[in-house]
């Protein structure tokens, strides 16, 4: 017997994305049995979604934006998942951003997901600490975000708008803006 016949096997093409792993136990299961996540786009490319680098190039003049180390804060995650937290590189610094579907984005809520930005930005040296909301449709969905923004001096708010202030604990540049159609608009 030839080493080569018992030891090589060719195979055909597979997926990148093929099998997910289930938390640290060590298991996985195929992605196709597993629902899509809200956050996918943000939790796996190495780009962020272009409406969110569009709007932080503009606001905050960060350039070429790509993410580092991705998490989804809380016990959820997968399709169960409220926010994620990644840790992203740009040509200025290190950006710490707090991505929140809008489901879930009471001003509670928000001043939590702030105070986690700006914990891990000073965790990680980062100049920026980011919370972004996943728009959704109607006026109630857009209210949490409306009195969390007021809790930081804004008066009148708009999607796809960064209000950016520079935080007075940590000297960190803190940014928000919710991402989506402004029903005020419609």
């Amino acid at each position: 017997m030839i080493l080569a016949d018992y030891l090589t096997a060719r195979s055909g093409p597979s997926p990148e994305h093929g099998f997910l792993l289930l938390g640290e136990t060590g298991f996985s299961m195929p992605a196709a049995s597993c629902s899509a996540s809200p956050f996918a786009h943000w939790m796996r490319d190495e780009a962020l979604p272009r409406a969110a680098c569009l709007l932080l190039e503009q606001g905050l003049h960060l350039s070429r934006l790509s993410g580092l180390v991705r998490a989804a804060p809380g016990s959820a995650c997968g399709p169960d998942a409220e926010a994620a937290w990644i840790l992203a590189r740009s040509d200025q610094g290190l950006v710490s951003i707090v991505v929140r579907a809008a489901a879930g984005a009471g001003a509670p809520r928000l001043r939590e997901d702030a105070a986690l930005a700006l914990r891990q930005a000073a965790r990680y040296l980062a100049g920026y600490a980011v919370v972004l909301v996943q728009g959704g449709q109607g006026e109630d969905a857009m209210e949490g975000y409306r009195r969390f923004a007021q809790d930081r001096g804004r008066g009148q708010v708009r999607a796809d708008t960064l209000y950016a202030s520079r935080d007075a604990g940590s000297g960190t540049m803190f940014a928000c803006a919710w991402l989506g159609g402004d029903p005020a608009d419609a």
